[in-house]
């Protein structure tokens, strides 16, 4: 049977969402670039080298992890505090994804659990979702694990924690995610995969990372 939008949870049990992108726009308010460079002046007083390399990066994520390959484990934990602390104030100017307060309602009545799978801490996914009312509607919340970016996604590691948590199989659950990463981390972990294309070009790349399907709105 060909998948689609209509048929693409029909016999499953888990909904796992992505938290930036397909339930809202994390740094809308407190841009992801002003928080990057931010890390990278802290970064500055600890090893000038490393902040020059980092200089242009406008991902906080990608300097947080860039930075645990070459610093001992305070620095990092102390630089994942830093960026933990980011987030928590960026998710009070957060908004909404159009679509992703319906799904997850859509989901619950279905009879599915609803678990969020993020890069992002969980303290400020776990702040964001009561300010919203959708505390109540999500089983699970796996976020970074603090000073451990190596098992962020790409890493199938948050996922496997995701479904351990719902006690879900992965043939059972579903990963919905707007970046490449999301898929490759998905696929490796054996779950159906749908890209959340929310961006101009995003269709063709996450498809080519192997999308069981892509849709551009929830």
């Amino acid at each position: 049977m060909k998948l689609d939008p209509q048929t693409a949870l029909s016999g499953k049990a888990a909904l796992l969402l992505d938290f930036d992108g397909p339930v809202c726009s994390v740094f809308a308010g407190y841009p992801a670039p002003q928080i990057a460079r931010e890390l990278v002046a802290t970064l500055r007083g600890v090893s000038p080298g490393l902040a020059d390399v980092l200089t242009a990066e406008t991902d906080p994520m990608e300097v947080l992890r860039i930075a645990a390959e070459s610093l001992p484990r305070d620095r990092v934990e102390a630089v994942d505090a830093q960026l933990c602390a980011a987030e928590t104030e960026a998710v009070e100017t957060a908004e909404p994804t159009p679509g992703a307060a319906g799904l997850i309602d859509a989901a619950r009545a279905a009879g599915l659990a609803v678990a969020i799978v993020s890069n992002n801490s969980a303290g400020p996914i776990a702040k964001y979702l009561k300010l919203h009312g959708l505390d109540g509607a999500v089983s699970a919340t796996v976020g970074r694990p603090f000073g451990r970016p190596d098992r962020m996604k790409p890493d199938p590691f948050l996922l496997h924690e995701a479904l351990g948590s719902l006690g879900a199989e992965p043939t059972r659950a579903c990963f919905v995610g707007d970046s490449v990463t999301d898929i490759e981390a998905g696929t490796t972990a054996g779950v159906m995969t749908i890209g959340y294309a929310n961006k101009p070009g995003k269709t063709e790349r996450l498809r080519g990372a192997g999308a069981d399907l892509v849709v551009d709105r929830l």
